[in-house]
């Protein structure tokens, strides 16, 4: 997912709970709790925090509202 995708469903979902997809297959169920742009994250890339974990843009293929 590109930083500006991830951004954009930041936007859209309504609710903390989430599912998140990951490249590999694998899969993720927590509370979304916040966005953190490239500029902000640096030397990282974007990233989202889900409960104690930062996951980046580019672990992410898609995520849930659950």
């Amino acid at each position: 997912m590109t930083e500006k995708e991830l951004r954009r469903r930041y936007d859209e979902i309504k609710s903390e709970n989430i599912e998140v997809i990951f490249v590999d297959g694998d899969t993720m169920k927590g509370k979304l709790l916040g966005y953190t742009s490239s500029v902000n994250n640096e030397p990282d890339e974007a990233s989202i925090d889900v409960g104690e974990y930062e996951l980046y843009a580019s672990e992410i293929v898609e995520i849930r509202e659950i």
